[in-house]
C-alpha cells in the first residue's frame, strides 16, 4: 500500500527540485550553463534540459553536485523526502569550523541591527545577502555534530 506522502511526489516535483538546484548554484556561483556543465562533467544540453525541466537528471550528476558544491547543494531534491544532507564524520572541512560559525553569527547580528534594512526583523533580502555565511556555518555545525556522534 502506498502512503499519501509518497503518492504525492511526482517526476515533475523531482524535475522542479533539480531546476531549482541548478538555478540556485548558477546564481550563487555566477556560472553559465557551459561553466556548470564543465564543473559537473556533463554536457551543456544536460544542464539546459535539467534547468528547463525537460528531462530527469541522472542521480550521478546529483552526487557530483553535492560533492562539487558541498553539503546543502542538493537540499531542494532532498526536501522531497523531508531531509537534508550533512557531512560525514570523515569529511574534510573546507574552512575552519569555528570561524565559519562565528562569521554566520556575525552576519545574523549585523542584519538584526537597529539601523539595518529590517531593523530587528531580518528581511528576505537580508537573508539572501548572507546565505553563503549561513550555509558555511550550518556545514561547520553539522560536521562537528557528526564527529561528536561518531565518538563512542
Amino acid at each position: 500500500m502506498t502512503s499519501a506522502r509518497s503518492a504525492a511526489l511526482s517526476s515533475e516535483d523531482y524535475r522542479q527540485a533539480v531546476a531549482t538546484i541548478i538555478r540556485n548554484l548558477q546564481k550563487s556561483e555566477d556560472l553559465s550553463d557551459s561553466q556548470m556543465a564543465e564543473r559537473l562533467g556533463c554536457s551543456v544540453g544536460t544542464i539546459r534540459n535539467a534547468k528547463g525541466r525537460a528531462t530527469s537528471l541522472d542521480p550521478l550528476i546529483l552526487a557530483r553536485i553535492e560533492r562539487t558544491f558541498g553539503p546543502g547543494a542538493i537540499d531542494p531534491f532532498l526536501a522531497l523526502g523531508q531531509v537534508r544532507a550533512v557531512p560525514l564524520p570523515s569529511a574534510r572541512m573546507p574552512m575552519d569550523p569555528v570561524l565559519a560559525i562565528v562569521e554566520a553569527l556575525h552576519s545574523i547580528v549585523e542584519v538584526q541591527a537597529v539601523d539595518s534594512e529590517g531593523g530587528s526583523r531580518i528581511t528576505g533580502k537580508e537573508l539572501r545577502r548572507i546565505i553563503e555565511e549561513l550555509r558555511h556555518g550550518r556545514t561547520a555545525l553539522d560536521a562537528l555534530i557528526a564527529r561528536a556522534e561518531a565518538i563512542r
